[in-house]
């Protein structure tokens, strides 16, 4: 089952920087049967798939590779990052096979996670997650650092972010380059529908929540060549929660008034701010917040979001329109001339 959504690392070498091989595929689909799992839909996510706030989520490593006590130690270290911002933890457990979330480190199975509470439906003790580019070797790189967190990301419910609906106001992909390189360097090769559902869609409005513009800094975006967006914008793979990412933790997984989170610089007015959200949704959102009604300020960020995208649209529609205007005019005016 997850051979056939996590690519390998290619066999052969590449202008690019190696890391560009390295597709991370978010298994939110569900199939037990162990067909093929599409889908790489963050910050971008569906309510229905994130945990009930302020729950104990329990972690454990399990078959096929429940790796090294080195490999879990990095995984139970970095992890903390998310609990400063979100109001979950995470509680390892010996016996992994009755996690909920349940890690192995299969090298040559690439990385991925099912989205959010999604874990709960894929049948024990089979694994949940993969993260295949965590070593055993001393220390945390940067690149594991960045793996772990964006992995555990998709565990608490985020999607990949450049699937989101609202990529088209900051990148255009150059999907002939795409669906050329992924078939060139990934084992086995990747056909071109198999490229547009994972790289070039954008995924359904009615199926996600909860998003902001895109965050090219989050660290659920796909990494990016520069040749691989028209506007020429190199993204390189990000080893950090973004701004962005801390503030949607936050509203999506508020932490109780009166129960401030080990970071100091988090609270509701920041995350807030952070997320550009004003007016009448902010008033709405913060006193759902001091409600204590985590519920309530979910559903006035999704309105919050929802709203933004329709703007946003609009937005672009009027400007497209003008555009054309002016096209328009230079071609009458070319005629004019030529008369």
């Amino acid at each position: 089952m997850f051979s056939e959504t996590a690519p390998q690392k290619p066999t052969s070498t590449d202008e690019n920087p190696e890391w560009y091989s390295r597709c991370c595929t978010d298994l939110s689909k569900i199939n037990p049967s162990g067909g093929r799992l599409e889908g790489m839909k963050a910050i971008l996510t569906k309510a229905s798939w994130m945990w009930d706030n302020g729950r104990i989520i329990t972690v454990g490593f399990v078959a096929p590779i429940p790796g090294t006590p080195v490999q879990q130690a990095k995984v139970q270290e970095v992890v903390k990052e998310w609990e400063k911002y979100a109001n979950l933890k995470f509680r390892f457990i010996p016996d992994g096979r009755n996690a909920e979330i349940r890690v192995s480190f299969g090298e040559h199975s690439g990385s991925f996670s099912y989205v959010g509470n999604m874990a709960l439906r894929i049948p024990k003790p089979s694994q949940t997650m993969n993260l295949g580019w965590v070593y055993s070797t001393p220390g945390i790189t940067a690149e594991e650092r960045g793996v772990i967190l964006h992995e555990f990301g998709h565990a608490i419910g985020y999607l990949h972010e450049h699937m989101s609906p609202r990529r088209g106001e900051k990148l255009t992909l150059n999907e002939q380059v795409i669906i050329e390189y992924m078939r060139r360097t990934q084992v086995p090769p990747r056909d071109e529908a198999t490229v547009r559902s994972t790289i070039l869609n954008v995924y359904n409005n009615n199926d996600v929540s909860n998003y902001s513009a895109v965050d090219i800094t989050s660290i659920m975006m796909y990494f990016m060549p520069a040749d691989w967006t028209l506007e020429r914008i190199e993204i390189p793979p990000n080893y950090n929660l973004s701004p962005l990412d801390k503030a949607f933790a936050f509203l999506n997984y508020p932490f109780p008034v009166g129960t401030p989170s080990s970071d100091p610089d988090v609270n509701i007015q920041k995350a807030l701010d952070t997320a550009g959200v004003t007016g009448d949704a902010r008033e709405n959102i913060v006193l759902e917040y001091n409600e204590g009604d985590w519920q309530g300020l979910r559903a006035e960020f999704t309105r919050w979001a929802v709203n933004q995208k329709a703007l946003s649209d609009r937005a672009q529609a009027i400007s497209q329109r003008e555009q054309a205007a002016v096209t328009v005019a230079a071609l009458a005016e070319v005629e004019v001339e030529a008369h």
